[in-house]
């Protein structure tokens, strides 16, 4: 899930008196806290010998989570196949239509976001070495560090699956007993997976690999052992400890404590703009590098192999990459020695595409403008040699404070739609409120989308694919795009993504606050077909695909080789199948050719049984996907691939990967499934290199 809030920064410069503060100290945030029901704590049930198995219902999340159909939580008795399942440590055996409703286990979902690792309190290297050699740690808590051979797996594994899947996302959730107040201040967790060619090893063909990525940030903080700077989603720093107390430090694997008196929180943060880098977004392997990608800074560089953090890579673009620098361009006019030393810095957005066509990497910078708020962006194609810039260029978007989160990548045109989004800015500079929390989204706004020519277009053809402006598009938020292509009959650029309908929330992430998400407030994500026609700048066609009606999904993607063309068939992790917002549990896939069964009447919680999709049960849950190409396969042949998605699992306390293959149907369930030794905390994004020299990589 998006991490795009980070983008609060440039906001926050763009006004003369905000500059007027530039040269004082920080500011920080605060956590954001939901409330948590409460609901019996034992429960008995005979079982079939007879004997009686008694189970504590953990810490009052024993329930049915909530959902934005149904806001209350509910008792785990009106599920009684998901009772029966928790009373016994074990899967439910549950229908197709009971898995496409949502209903799983609170306690279940929150494991999925417990510190990777499992370590809860701060340990010697000392002691985690005794544990280590006496077989009780897996993963190091220091460094995240995990190295071995995979030996569970259950099926088959494709011969022609061969390649290293890298991914990214939050990992590490706090500090010294800590937790950080939101899931998207967590330090990034890189993963690595290399998948060896049978003829190459006559042992495990699956090597597993990971590490916390090493930012400053980070690195500060397991020096002090508290938390130094302030993080995008509301995690910050505490002020006048001496006042106000030092925080419970309830444990990593605990909700956060609640916000800090307001006196607190200024004393600490009050015009402390700088926001920690925590690099857990995404993952990308290109020109023999691995970087770990955050919207609002510059990547991190990986080591390939280990993984171990090289440091903050500037992508061969002429910035600044010293530390404290925002993404805000120097005042127009000002001589640079008077320029306040946190400006000029950029920041490079998460998503970059790869082109099909060229092989090139197409990735944006951005910058905002402090003196009339708008924004700087350079679009960079780099070619996979030595990872080098084949072409660069520089457009302003007019009026846009927040630099999106995604973008779309076409033959000829690169564009980008805009949320509406606004930023209580004195709320945030006092330290009152932290970044996340100072943004409100109005659901119901017409918004704007911005379309550019690609950097390596000639003259004449920049002619032809000149820019453009398409604006009072329908209310809708877009998340992530899958992909989008020109219309050769029609001229028109056709994008499809995963967003909100119109709503009411008012909130942009707020109610993914607190321990883990929270259902109730959070619209249902479908999946959209969107329309522009470049003649007369319009949107002429906005809708939820017909035939993914009532499907709650997110992270969409298709095969790689048609990331700029009209591809017959798009996949998901999925939610529910009644148009509600739950906690994924399933893999959906879609037809964009027009054969889907169009079901435009159905009502929120009526099912959608027409949809190929693969429940994973409701002790499980469900990551982002990925198409990675068949060794030797037809690239043209969207079937000839596997979908490849981590999934945890709540009963074992582990989590996979499951390998479809995408000749058959979803619903077939996965050709085999790779067990890991222990839990991954739910991730973000991810990459699969067909070769360990990371020339390039298809991307989530």
């Amino acid at each position: 899930m998006p991490s795009f809030a980070a983008n609060v920064l440039p906001f926050l410069l763009s006004t003369r008196t905000t500059l007027a503060f530039l040269s004082k100290a920080p500011i920080a945030s605060l956590p954001i806290r939901l409330p948590t029901a409460t609901i019996n704590a034992v429960a008995t049930e005979e079982d079939a010998l007879g004997t009686t198995t008694s189970v504590t219902l953990e810490d009052a999340h024993a329930f049915i989570g909530s959902t934005h159909l149904r806001p209350k939580s509910r008792n785990l008795k009106e599920v009684p196949a998901l009772y029966d399942a928790f009373l016994t440590g074990t899967h439910p055996e549950q229908s197709k239509d009971e898995l496409g409703r949502g209903a799983f286990v609170m306690s279940d979902w929150r494991k999925a976001w417990h510190t990777y690792g499992q370590c809860d309190r701060s340990i010697t290297q000392a002691e985690y070495k005794k544990i280590k050699s006496e077989g009780g740690l897996v993963v190091d808590p220091f460094t995240g560090e995990a190295e071995y051979e995979v030996e569970d797996i259950d099926g088959d594994l494709p011969d022609d699956l061969v390649g290293v899947l890298y991914r990214n996302g939050a990992g590490k959730f706090g500090i010294n007993g800590e937790r950080v107040a939101h899931i998207l201040d967590a330090d990034g967790l890189v993963l690595r997976f290399e998948f060896r060619p049978p003829e190459e090893t006559t042992s495990s063909r699956v090597k597993f690999t990971s590490r916390f990525v090493e930012t400053e940030g980070f690195c500060e903080e397991r020096e002090s052992k508290e938390f130094t700077k302030r993080g995008t989603f509301g995690t910050a720093p505490r002020g006048l400890t001496s006042l106000f107390g030092e925080p419970l430090r309830n444990g990593l694997n605990n909700d956060p404590e609640g916000k800090p008196p307001l006196l607190s929180r200024m004393a600490a943060n009050a015009l402390q703009v700088d926001i920690k880098n925590t690099a857990n977004t995404h993952v990308i392997a290109f020109g023999g590098k691995v970087l770990a990608l955050w919207e609002a800074g510059m990547p991190y560089s990986l080591d390939p192999v280990s993984l171990e953090t090289v440091g903050v890579d500037s992508l061969g673009l002429p910035i600044d990459i010293q530390p404290g620098k925002f993404a805000v361009n120097y005042i127009p006019g000002l001589p640079k020695e008077m320029q306040p030393e946190i400006l000029g810095g950029k920041a490079h957005t998460a998503h970059p595409k790869i082109c099909p066509r060229t092989g090139h990497l197409v990735g944006w910078t951005w910058a905002q403008n402090p003196m009339d708020g708008s924004m700087e962006i350079t679009f960079t194609e780099y070619d996979s040699d030595g990872f080098r810039i084949v072409a660069s260029d520089t457009h302003t978007l007019d009026g846009v404070a927040l630099a999106p989160h995604d973008c779309v990548l076409t033959e000829h045109y690169i564009f980008l739609k805009v949320n509406a989004l606004e930023l209580d800015q004195l709320a945030f500079l006092s330290g009152a409120m932290g970044p996340a929390e100072c943004l409100g989204m109005d659901g119901r706004a017409k918004v704007r989308a911005f379309a550019f020519p690609r950097p390596t277009l000639s003259g004449e053809e920049r002619k032809k694919y000149a820019p453009f402006v398409v604006n009072d598009i329908p209310a809708c938020f877009s998340i992530h795009f899958s992909h989008g292509y020109e219309d050769e009959k029609t001229g028109d650029l056709v994008s499809y993504f995963s967003g909100w309908p119109p709503n009411d929330s008012g909130s942009f992430l707020g109610a993914w606050g607190g321990f883990c998400p929270d259902y109730d407030k959070i619209p249902p994500t479908f999946y959209w077909r969107m329309v522009f026609d470049p003649t007369t700048k319009e949107c002429v066609d906005l809708r939820v695909l017909p035939g993914a009606e009532n499907i709650c999904c997110e992270h969409p993607v298709v095969h790689p080789n048609f990331q700029t063309k009209d591809a017959r068939y798009a996949y998901a992790q999925c939610c529910n199948a009644i148009g509600d917002s739950s906690a994924p549990m399933g893999y959906a896939k879609f037809c964009l050719d027009g054969s889907a069964i169009n079901q435009p009447n159905l009502e929120a919680g009526e099912n959608n049984d027409t949809t190929d999709v693969y429940w994973v049960g409701s002790r499980r849950f469900t990551g982002e996907p990925l198409v990675v190409p068949k060794r030797n396969g037809n690239p043209e042949r969207e079937e000839d691939a596997y979908l490849l998605g981590l999934a945890f699992d709540a009963v074992k306390d582990k989590s996979c990967i499951m390998v479809f293959d995408l000749e058959r149907e979803l619903k077939e369930g996965p050709v085999c499934t790779v067990w890991l030794k222990t839990a991954l905390p739910h991730g973000l994004h991810g990459c699969f290199a067909p070769d360990p020299s990371v020339q390039t990589s298809c991307f989530c």
